[in-house]
């Protein structure tokens, strides 16, 4: 009955398990993680990961040992408390994989039924182990704990086939990742558990890694990386990694899917009927072929990858997903619309972000459209957005150099001639863009410039190479000003004016020197704002001008009230009221009430001799346009200054 020998129990997946728990946690308190309605699974079976491995290392330290460490009362209270560790382990990962099915958080009372039962059964089986004394043996040197370990064991490959079951249940309900997942972790349960049964007569145990390992690992999945539980899907950068196995590599096609909800539309009221009805949708989408997957971009883009097919059969699935998504439609109370943009991803496109951005940039004509609209990529699309990535890219990496004299921002400026002064007095900077050989004009960067956050820079590039064109020209010629753009997006800045006003300090020049032109739309889309900014430019002796006075829609009592100085007539305007009598009376009118006023009036887009004649005899102060001067160099403005005189 007694062995002379006894083999210590090797405990190092233990405390593997408890490391790997604590790193979890330590990762998830230092990050961001996504804080789902299922996240609570993972912190609170981290805890009772760390416990349950800590209580079997002592239970197995006072089996190595007995004859100093054994207490019968004791060594039985440690073996309680860790079944009942255990039992709160399995409880959660049970919970976690049950509760990631939207349907089954409808069902909690089922739920908490059904793993009342298997409580129940654990727990009766644990007191037949107790009660006939074979939980655990006592030998000479050492504590035979194989009864015990296989109990447990047993009882967590139980529960790895009943969360299968489960899963398999709810199938349709569930996502293509869950569901794999789902497998991964039963059959690393079940097979890690196994071998721990097979291997007990070694006496290494490393059961605590069938628990911690599932945890980390669901954290990884699902909390580190964004996951939609309602929808099923991972987020940006899985859709990264995804698809920079396929660029290159093989053929495949995105269907870019943008939902359009009206902006009325109570979301709240409609609740888990859209929750519910969406994730049928989603599932729908994953049955059509296992050559989809899903990603979601954001709240309401998705993302759909169809690899390893033709275009034929990749337009079939398209069409059944449309159908889905008309389905959808009928089904909720909330109108709705989607944009669905699909194509080959071409092999110019050759990274994830690229491709991205390519299927973004496609969707931006449609963000407008009032129903739902379908549309496929062609070769001119990519040649459009080759352009827009280059200079996209371009004012990206000008902005990040954060270089005031990048020679990538050139500046061109056009002379304004003087009526009453017969001379050009003042010109206007034009901002160029220089990409290699080519030179892009504003009506093509500027908004991309806007939009990505890169406007600030190149406003203070112009301004800084403005300064320094007029601090060389000052030395030698005879002018009033030369003015600069200002873009909408920083009239609405509150700090604007800052690193403007640095800039222009830097340089030996008087203030006046140095003009700004803002639109009347922006001055008026933040009123208050662009007021004070206006007002604090206007003290520091800066001149503004109004430029493109008569595309917006403000009243002249309005822009009578701001400190600007110069109004500039949009060409529109001179060019409609040629034609029409009604509107020369109107423009008449204004020219009047402007200079009555105090303010200096300049019309632009003056380009032949009869709009000169015409603009002079309604009395402008300053005309502008290509029957003066063209846009030049802002160097060759020499050119049209009068030089001043030697004495």
């Amino acid at each position: 009955m007694l062995t002379d020998t006894f083999i210590h129990y090797n405990y190092t997946g233990e405390y593997a398990s408890i490391m790997i728990s604590i790193l979890a946690l330590v990762t998830i308190f230092y990050s961001k993680p996504r804080k789902t309605f299922v996240f609570r699974f993972i912190i609170a079976g981290l805890f009772w990961s760390i416990l349950s491995s800590a209580l079997q290392i002592i239970i197995l330290k006072v089996a190595n040992d007995p004859e100093h460490l054994y207490n019968r009362y004791w060594f039985m209270a440690l073996i309680l408390g860790f079944l009942i560790a255990y039992n709160a382990v399995l409880f959660l990962i049970f919970s976690y994989v049950d509760m990631m099915s939207i349907h089954r958080r409808g069902q909690r009372k089922e739920f908490f039924l059904m793993y009342t039962v298997l409580a129940f059964l654990y727990t009766i089986g644990a007191i037949i182990e107790i009660a006939s004394g074979r939980i655990y043996i006592m030998l000479v040197n050492g504590i035979d704990l194989s009864h015990f370990i296989r109990f447990y064991s047993f009882a967590g490959i139980v529960c790895s086939i009943i969360c299968l079951y489960a899963s398999v249940t709810n199938r349709k309900d569930i996502s293509r990742i869950v569901w794999k997942t789902v497998c991964i972790v039963v059959a690393f349960e079940i097979v890690l558990l196994g071998i721990q049964i097979l291997l007990l007569q070694s006496h290494v145990i490393f059961t605590g890694l069938s628990y911690s390992l599932v945890f980390m690992l669901a954290y990884l999945l699902f909390h580190a990386e964004k996951y939609d539980e309602i929808s099923g899907c991972q987020g940006i950068n899985a859709l990264n990694q995804y698809i920079s196995k396929l660029c290159g590599k093989k053929k495949f096609h995105i269907l870019y899917v943008y939902f359009i909800f009206p902006s009325n539309g109570n979301l709240v009221d409609e609740g888990m009927n859209l929750a519910l009805k969406g994730i049928k949708a989603c599932r729908s989408v994953e049955a059509i072929s296992p050559k989809i997957r899903m990603f979601q971009g954001a709240e309401d883009r998705y993302v759909d990858v169809i690899e390893r097919c033709s275009d034929k059969e990749a337009r079939n699935y398209v069409n059944q997903i449309r159908g889905i998504f008309d389905w959808l439609k009928a089904e909720i109370y909330m109108p709705f619309n989607y944009m669905m943009i699909f194509g080959e991803v071409y092999k110019e496109l050759d990274d994830p972000i690229k491709v991205r951005q390519f299927y973004d940039y496609i969707s931006k004509r449609f963000v407008d459209m009032n129903n739902s609209y379908f549309y496929t990529t062609t070769r001119e699309d990519l040649e459009e957005f080759e352009e827009y990535y280059k200079i996209s890219k371009a004012l990206k990496d000008i902005r990040n150099s954060q270089n005031e004299d990048d020679d990538r921002v050139v500046v061109y400026a056009q002379p304004i001639y003087s009526v009453e002064k017969d001379s050009f007095r003042v010109a206007e900077s034009l901002m160029r863009l220089k990409i290699g050989d080519s030179i892009i004009s504003p009506d093509k960067f500027i908004p991309i410039a806007e939009q990505s956050g890169c406007i600030h820079m190149l406003s203070c590039i112009m301004i800084n190479k403005v300064c320094k064109a007029i601090e060389q020209l000052s030395e030698f010629y005879d002018f009033d000003a030369i003015s600069v753009n200002i873009s909408s997006k920083e009239l609405s800045n509150p700090t604007m004016y800052q690193d403007f006003l640095d800039i222009i300090e830097k340089y030996d020049i008087d203030m006046s020197k140095i003009r700004m032109e803002i639109t009347e739309t922006a001055m008026f889309e933040n009123y208050d704002m662009a007021q004070r900014n206006m007002e604090i430019l206007d003290k520091e002796g800066i001149q503004l001008y109004l430029d493109d006075f008569g595309t917006g829609y403000s009243s002249l009592e309005r822009v009578i009230n701001c400190p600007v100085k110069t109004i500039k007539f949009d060409k529109t305007l001179l060019y409609k009221s040629l034609d029409d009598n009604r509107m020369d009376d109107i423009l008449t009118y204004m020219i009047e009430v402007f200079k009555k006023n105090g303010f200096v009036t300049l019309v632009e887009g003056v380009e032949d001799e009869s709009q000169q004649q015409f603009s002079v005899d309604k009395g402008f102060d300053y005309i502008q346009g290509y029957h003066y001067a063209k846009p030049e160099p802002i160097e060759e403005l020499k050119n049209f200054f009068n030089r001043k005189s030697k004495f």
